[in-house]
């Protein structure tokens, strides 16, 4: 075996060389040579690939939407981004099912504070959901689960959103009561009505 016979080895010379040189020479050329291959489909393999489209640009526009609804009332509008199936979670209320249960909940929070805006701030992107911090302000001057207290309220809560086919089909929502509550004028008190 000759380096002339094959075009790939035609710088080393098997003749003189035995063994193990013989091995380390073959082994170095081959390196020398993939690594160039590797580094040049590296570059071109790289270069074709086309970047993740930002989840944000199809999703944002949904949640949009849904906390313009919070905010103005026009329910309708939730036909085109919620889901039949919709679920919505809440830490301290029972569970919302449905595009009419979801309308009937932003409809009795309206009653409850008419003055309602919700913003929403914080947020992340993935493929299929977002999640995110809000604020709610209002003031409770309608009737609601108890007597309107006339009071301003200003608190902060979280969503975790996900999307299937450009409809919501699912929120998990948690808020902190205790401070909403206290805003409304209720006091806190330990169930066996003894302050410590």
């Amino acid at each position: 075996m000759d380096g002339g016979s094959y075009p790939f080895f035609k710088n080393v010379s098997f003749n003189n060389l035995k063994g193990i040189s013989t091995m380390k020479l073959l082994i170095n050329k081959i390196l020398k040579t993939s690594s160039l291959f590797f580094l040049i489909a590296l570059i071109f393999t790289a270069g074709c690939q086309q970047p993740k489209p930002d989840p944000s640009v199809e999703l944002k526009p949904i949640i949009d939407k849904y906390v313009e609804v919070w905010n103005n009332g026009n329910y309708d509008e939730l036909d085109a981004i919620v889901d039949s199936t919709f679920l919505r979670i809440v830490n301290t209320q029972p569970d919302v099912k449905g595009l009419e249960g979801i309308k009937k909940a932003m409809s009795a929070l309206r009653t409850a504070y008419p003055d309602v805006k919700i913003t929403v701030d914080n947020v992340l992107y993935s493929e299929n959901g977002m999640a995110g911090r809000w604020i709610l302000t209002g003031t409770n001057t309608g009737p609601g689960e108890m007597p309107p207290t006339g009071k301003p309220v200003s608190f902060w809560g979280e969503s975790i959103f996900h999307i299937s086919n450009g409809k919501m089909t699912r929120e998990i929502v948690a808020y902190d009561n205790q401070s909403l509550m206290e805003q409304l004028g209720f006091t806190m008190m330990p169930a066996n009505g003894e302050m410590k």
